[in-house]
């Protein structure tokens, strides 16, 4: 019986101790591509869910860009180089997940010189 007592001890969960809900989080896109001499201007669709509230930062910035425990939102970003998005918990600040957002500039001139270029490296 006490083989019994100590079996069961040992499988009981503590509530305080009970593991979180994995988080679901998920941003897209990831890159933005932008023309030279424009900002890049990023939709984003933003989504998360978890058990306990959470705010998403852009690193550089101190106020949070949306908080909740289910987001499901689009969020219209400006930025102008490789910028990362932290999602932190809402009473701790701890960070939770991070995202890196790239920024690239395309020069649609310069594909047209690289196109005109290749054509050539088959002539002798």
């Amino acid at each position: 019986m006490r083989t019994l007592v100590i079996f069961l001890i040992a499988f009981i969960p503590l509530t305080g101790h009970a593991k979180a809900e994995p988080l679901q989080f998920s941003l897209k896109p990831r890159l933005c591509l932008h023309y030279p001499g424009e900002p890049c201007l990023l939709q984003l669709s933003v989504q998360w869910q978890q058990q306990h509230s959470l705010c998403l930062f852009l690193q550089s910035k101190a106020e949070p860009l949306l908080c909740g425990t289910a987001v499901d939102q689009q969020l219209q970003l400006v930025l102008t180089e490789h910028s990362r998005l932290e999602l932190r918990s809402q009473a701790s600040g701890e960070l939770e997940s991070q995202r890196l957002i790239r920024v690239v500039q395309v020069d649609l001139n310069a594909g047209d010189q690289l196109l005109k270029r290749s054509r050539n490296w088959g002539t002798p």
